[in-house]
């Protein structure tokens, strides 16, 4: 470091460097203002920004082995950095070795995103002594990293040092298939620390999750376990029923994407009856029917822990739907339910409006994409002006028209209770929209309305995702905002941001 060539520096006031400072990013400020001069060095020490700075974020900031020495550097200067987050770069074996030296002596730092790079199996022999090393890590997010069995066992061998406290391990979209899966077991039969792990999409068959199941059975910490998007069936959903059986710990379960159906379903509905600690439970496309609705409807009328039922993408229909609202009209503790994309239709909403009737508990309730028309509506509000509890309410990809908008406009004229209602994409036109204007003339509770990807006025094209325009509390896709018109769109946000001001 040097003076010589920084003679502005030099020169320059405090209160106008420190202007500078202020719109420089947290990277630049930290990993290139820094030595530059003596006088600059000592001006940093005292800027605000630099002082209270404890979150790093430098995703997607294309960070390959030059770069990352210039982080290492800043963390080695900056010992107050809690948070790194360097997500979405090039970072490989070499960087993350880069990394683990200059976090061998920090006891500051506890939480490290390294998703969606490189680090592949070696880099996970330098992430295990990174863990040993800095002790105060609690939470480790490794999405997408080309981890296998080998970089696994190279972790969690650190995870068996009573040092190590981390609570988080995400290792989402990784390949760690059977082995690695045992490698984990082995480390959790005996590890007290960690309560969640995401192992969403790692090539997980059936030897890796009884390997799993049969160490919850030991394990007495852990709260959350994601296993969505592996190979799990019939068979595998049988052990863990077992472990629902025998574990009191684990409150939340994502078992989403996997191949389950009625007859793995009815395992898990066993279990529920009894079971008093899951209460979240996710079971999306999972290829389940009517059948396995009515299994979970009887476990339901028994069951008193579960507040988040996820059966979204699945093959209920109005049947399954039929089974699950006699259960609401009962159930005391659901409070979330996702039954959309279900093909549950106009019968499935009538009979889910008979729950909502008697139901007072569950707050959020997503119908979405279930070919639900303005009859299906029509029956949803009639319920809705008896209701007091349901706050946010998902109708989206359901043909429902200005018909149906007009009957959810008479609802939000008397309903108190709803505060979110989303409608993307439900060929509701200009009087559609109009309806929904003049319902919330007199609504004093709706703070969120979800317009977007309308279909409005004489505008018929396919509206792409990327083109949402958020206009205060509404939310509306730009051709969309155009067709409704500033007038009408002005009013709209107008009218949901008194009522937020009222819950303020």
């Amino acid at each position: 470091m040097s003076d010589h060539g920084s003679s502005s520096l030099l020169v320059l006031s405090i209160d106008i460097i420190y202007r500078i400072l202020d719109h420089l990013s947290d990277f630049t400020l930290l990993c290139a203002a820094r030595d530059v001069c003596t006088r600059l060095n000592s001006i940093i020490d005292t800027y605000y920004r630099y002082q209270t700075l404890t979150s790093l974020k430098l995703e997607m900031y294309e960070i390959n082995h030059y770069g990352i020495k210039q982080v290492a550097a800043a963390i080695r200067s900056h010992v107050a950095i809690t948070t790194l987050d360097l997500s979405f770069n090039e970072i490989g074996a070499l960087e993350v070795q880069y990394l683990s030296d200059a976090l061998k002596d920090n006891q500051i730092l506890t939480k490290l995103d390294l998703s969606y790079n490189r680090i592949g199996n070696e880099a996970a022999l330098h992430l295990a002594n990174i863990l040993q090393n800095t002790t105060t890590i609690t939470a480790l997010y490794l999405t997408e990293n080309d981890i296998e069995s080998v970089g696994m066992e190279h972790m969690t061998k650190a995870l068996r040092n009573k040092t190590v406290k981390l609570t988080i391990l995400d290792l989402t979209w990784n390949r760690i298939g059977d082995v690695g899966a045992q490698h984990l077991a082995d480390t959790l039969r005996t590890n007290t620390t960690l309560t969640t792990l995401n192992l969403t999409r790692n090539r997980i068959k059936n030897e890796g999750i009884r390997h799993l199941t049969d160490a919850l059975l030991h394990n007495i910490t852990l709260t959350t376990l994601y296993l969505s998007d592996n190979t799990i069936g019939a068979l595998e959903v049988q052990y863990l029923a077992n472990v629902l059986r025998n574990n009191t710990t684990l409150t939340t379960l994502d078992l989403e994407m996997n191949s389950i159906k009625d007859e793995g379903i009815q395992s898990l509905a066993d279990v529920l009856k009894n079971n008093t600690t899951l209460t979240t439970l996710h079971l999306g496309n999972n290829k389940i029917g009517p059948i396995g609705a009515e299994h979970l409807a009887i476990a339901l009328q028994n069951n008193t822990a579960l507040t988040t039922l996820d059966l979204g993408s699945n093959e209920i229909g109005a049947l399954g739907a039929e089974y699950l609202a006699r259960a609401l009209q009962n159930n005391m503790t659901l409070t979330t339910v996702d039954l959309s994309s279900n093909q549950i239709r106009d019968e499935g909403a009538q009979y889910m409006a008979n729950a909502l009737r008697k139901n007072t508990k569950v707050t959020t309730l997503d119908l979405s994409s279930n070919q639900i028309q303005a009859m299906g509506v029509q029956h949803l509000v009639d319920a809705l002006r008896s209701n007091t509890t349901l706050s946010t309410l998902y109708l989206s990809l359901n043909p429902i028209g200005d018909e149906g908008a007009r009957h959810l406009a008479n609802a939000l004229r008397s309903n108190t209770t709803l505060t979110s209602l989303r409608l993307w994409d439900n060929e509701i036109g200009d009087d559609g929209t109009k309806f929904l204007v003049n319902g919330l003339e007199t609504n004093k509770t709706l703070i969120t309305l979800d317009l977007s990807f309308k279909e409005l006025g004489k505008r018929q094209e396919q509206y792409r995702t990327d083109r949402f325009k958020y206009t205060g509390h509404i939310r509306l896709n730009d051709v969309g905002a155009e067709s409704v018109g500033r007038e009408l769109r002005d009013r709209l946000d107008e009218l949901l941001t008194q009522n937020k001001q009222r819950t303020q």
